[in-house]
């Protein structure tokens, strides 16, 4: 069977490269050879075996996934033909579909991934012997990528070396002790790093790899700097002192409490300016000025106008000060686990001769 006219065989198994080789990395003779005395030993050719293929409406859809992920990969769409490349293989395991998706992994900012599927292709087909044009394609292309490889190499404390129930990962794959201390070629993009030690304590940091060539240390913290026992804590957050990022809703809060007081000073400000005003209408437009008594409709109407600005303070005054009481709560509060303590909150109106406001006051 052929996809897009390439040549394919079919394969027992899919070729797997350790990547537990010893410390000594992948650079160098050994680790070369090693990536390709496996690749030989898992590539079994059963071409011409029909016990080896699958049935014919499976191959049938691989063979479409082929065709419609190579007319997208000529159109630009990478990701997309990647996902499809994916899936026909894992239908009907192919050389030439993985030919195509290493080169997919290339356009996609993945270079370890197709630099391991280049290494496959080449020692299957070497191992066949039926189609060198093709292997020595993906060796060249593995050859080329692996010394520009990005490299990520995670530093373990010597303390917790040998420990029983010490994991680590890294984007949810296990990372083994043989590989600590080791450049391990990954793909470009963020890198999510989690460790689990004996006791549940969980530690987890992203490193982001962002060019090729280039090797990135993530120096895993001693046990003892972790979070407290029996509970993991999220990224940013340190439990020990019960402080963090302030959560979302206490931000809100807060940006509702800035806005109360803002309005609360500017309407209390014009307040206090018309009541100014009226003060000085008083003497020549009011028979009783002290009183505000026998007054013309237009100091009438500026004493109308100086009300609202006030209730419109107070009430903006109120509001802050609600918030901004809510916003500590749930700060000081929020993501620790416990239940607030009883707690009081005042808010009072004030007024006096410099204008217009309000008193916040509580017990938390």
């Amino acid at each position: 069977m052929a996809h897009g006219g390439l040549p394919r065989m079919v394969l027992l198994a899919r070729v797997i490269v350790d990547r537990n080789h010893p410390r000594g990395g992948w650079r160098g003779p050994t680790g070369r050879a090693a990536a390709r005395f496996l690749g030989a030993a898992f590539a079994v050719t059963l071409a011409g075996s029909a016990a080896a293929e699958g049935p014919p409406d499976v191959r049938a859809a691989a063979e479409k996934l082929y065709q419609d992920a190579y007319v997208l990969a000529l159109e630009g769409h990478h990701a997309r033909a990647c996902e499809m490349y994916e899936e026909s293989d894992r239908l009907d395991p192919a050389n030439g579909t993985k030919l195509e998706l290493a080169r997919c992994y290339e356009a996609t900012q993945r270079p370890a991934s197709a630099w391991a599927l280049y290494v496959a292709v080449a020692e299957a087909d070497k191992a066949t012997g039926k189609n060198r044009a093709r292997e020595a394609e993906a060796r060249a292309r593995a050859d080329a990528l692996e010394a520009d490889l990005p490299r990520l190499v995670l530093m373990v404390p010597a303390s917790v070396g040998g420990r029983k129930g010490f994991t680590i990962t890294r984007d949810a794959v296990p990372v083994g002790e043989a590989l600590w201390g080791t450049p391990i070629p990954v793909d470009l993009g963020k890198h999510t790093i989690r460790v689990i030690w004996p006791d549940k304590q969980a530690w987890e940091g992203v490193v982001n790899v962002s060019k090729n060539g280039e090797t990135v240390t993530v120096a895993i913290p001693a046990p003892a700097a972790w979070a407290t026992h029996g509970r993991e804590v999220p990224r940013g957050r340190d439990e020990r002192r019960g402080v963090g990022p302030p959560p979302v809703l206490s931000l809100a809060l807060g940006g509702v409490a800035l806005a109360g007081f803002t309005v609360g000073g500017v309407c209390g400000g014009l307040a206090f300016s018309k009541w100014a005003e009226v003060e000085q209408m008083a003497p020549r437009q009011c028979r009783s000025p002290a009183g505000l008594s026998g007054c013309t409709q237009a100091v009438a109407d500026k004493g109308t106008e100086a009300s609202r600005f006030a209730a419109a303070s107070t009430t903006g005054f109120v509001v802050g000060g609600a918030a901004l009481a809510a916003g500590a709560i749930v700060w000081l509060t929020g993501g620790s686990g416990k239940r607030p303590s009883a707690g009081r909150i005042e808010i009072l109106p004030a007024a006096g001769p410099a204008g217009v406001g309000g008193v916040v006051r509580g017990e938390f």
